[in-house]
């Protein structure tokens, strides 16, 4: 089957865009482009032309996604597994392929909700890469943006979309007992990255819990999380290790209410030997205390 490679280019509706450029070079370094509108702002990590789209609008909350495939042969087989598969395909238009920098791609919605793009064409800028503060870069290469959390009223629909038709395959899953019942978590994989997308099987107040950078040197996210300190940007979950990526990072807080996980370390996956593991508690290897309630209502997990 044809199957996505990697977690190209994110979307978010922001209401403070002045503060969303604050923090992605206060904390991260990233490298804030001018938008094609005076209402949109990109954020640029690596080569590529972006990696987050950023459009000034009240959502407060994931727009779209981008999953890159090799060349149009693999775009146009999976519009066919997802055409078979029950789900309505549209193909983006031309202004769609200038506003992301990529040759084509097409459109869906997967079961969360999440319009979902499905593009051919690495959007590479021949410029340098300029970072606003010094710094080692982030780890994308052929691993893509990070990974985003999300919460999936569905989780078995949610999990099946991606297996079933893009061709992900499963980390790990978790169970934990709550006092409403069973919150099970999904982490699932399209390249060595542990998780590219990881579903909370929950309605939440926002479609996103969070997104993660991973930083090339645990340097600088201590430079990060001093930054965070430094400016009054509000820590959720401080540093600490997770049993499943097993990636040292810490939660913040952001403009839009939701937070960003700035890691380093984790695991990569080797398929030839992975087995799939599950875990009853999403408990970390050592550290993660939260710190602070995000305006999501919930923590990240």
């Amino acid at each position: 089957m044809a199957k996505v490679s990697e977690l190209g280019y994110l979307g978010i509706g922001v209401s403070d865009l002045a503060g969303w450029k604050r923090l992605a070079t206060t904390v991260f370094g990233m490298q804030v482009v001018s938008g094609d509108t005076p209402g949109t702002a990109y954020l640029r990590i690596d080569q590529n032309h972006h990696r987050v789209e950023l459009n000034s609008r009240d959502s407060d909350d994931l727009d779209f996604a981008g999953w890159e495939v090799e060349d149009a042969g693999e775009l146009s087989a999976i519009a066919r597994q997802l055409e078979l598969a029950g789900v309505k395909v549209r193909a983006g238009s031309r202004d769609d392929a200038a506003q992301r920098r990529v040759v084509d791609l097409i459109k869906c919605v997967d079961p969360s909700g999440i319009a979902t793009e499905i593009f051919y064409g690495h959007p590479v800028d021949p410029r340098p890469y300029q970072p606003s503060r010094a710094g080692s870069g982030f780890k994308t290469a052929g691993q893509g943006l990070g990974h985003l959390l999300v919460h999936s009223p569905d989780i078995d629909a949610s999990v099946g979309f991606y297996r079933d038709i893009l061709g992900f395959r499963v980390s790990d899953f978790t169970t934990v007992s709550t006092p409403n019942g069973p919150l099970r978590l999904a982490f699932l994989h399209c390249n060595s990255r542990h998780h590219s997308i990881a579903f909370i099987g929950a309605p939440g107040p926002k479609r996103l819990n969070h997104i993660m950078f991973e930083s090339n040197a645990l340097m600088d996210v201590g430079i990060g999380r001093d930054a965070c300190l430094a400016h009054d940007i509000p820590i959720a979950i401080d540093l600490g290790c997770h049993m499943n990526d097993q990636m040292v990072s810490f939660y913040m807080g952001c403009p839009s209410g939701f937070a960003l996980e700035y890691g380093w370390g984790a695991r990569v996956i080797d398929d030839a030997t992975w087995r799939v593991e599950h875990y009853d508690s999403v408990d970390s290897i050592w550290g993660h205390p939260q710190l602070k309630t995000l305006a999501t209502g919930d923590a990240p997990a």
